[in-house]
């Protein structure tokens, strides 16, 4: 008895045709842009004119600007010029990156002034 109770609630939550392919919710999603070289390249430039000189830090919205003018030069394509969310992530990430190599190389100096 106690089963049938069962596939009555079962066939109650699941319609018929639920798990169809034409049912289906997809997203809308864009195609994934990825930064090339060559945009890499020149944020890394921009990165790291930051870091050694303060008083010349750019924000997200400067160098989009910045690869702007790249664009208007010839330099690299429009189409390449990556959104501002985009570009932060990737700033996020090299920071990431540059702070765990810059501390890895202080590490490595202390050890050998103290070998020597």
């Amino acid at each position: 008895m106690e089963t049938n109770n069962v596939c009555e609630v079962k066939s109650t939550i699941f319609t018929s045709g639920w798990a169809l392919k034409e049912y289906e919710k997809k997203a809308k999603c864009q195609p994934t842009i990825r930064i090339t070289t060559c945009i890499k390249k020149l944020l890394e430039i921009m990165f790291y004119t930051s870091t050694a000189n303060p008083s010349q830090k750019l924000t997200v919205s400067q160098m989009r600007e910045e690869l702007i003018h790249y664009a208007q030069a010839g330099e690299i394509e429009n189409d390449e010029i990556p959104k501002e969310a985009m570009i932060q992530n990737w700033i996020g990430r090299f920071s990431r990156y540059w702070k765990e190599a810059m501390a890895l190389r202080a590490l490595d100096k202390t050890e050998n002034s103290e070998l020597l």
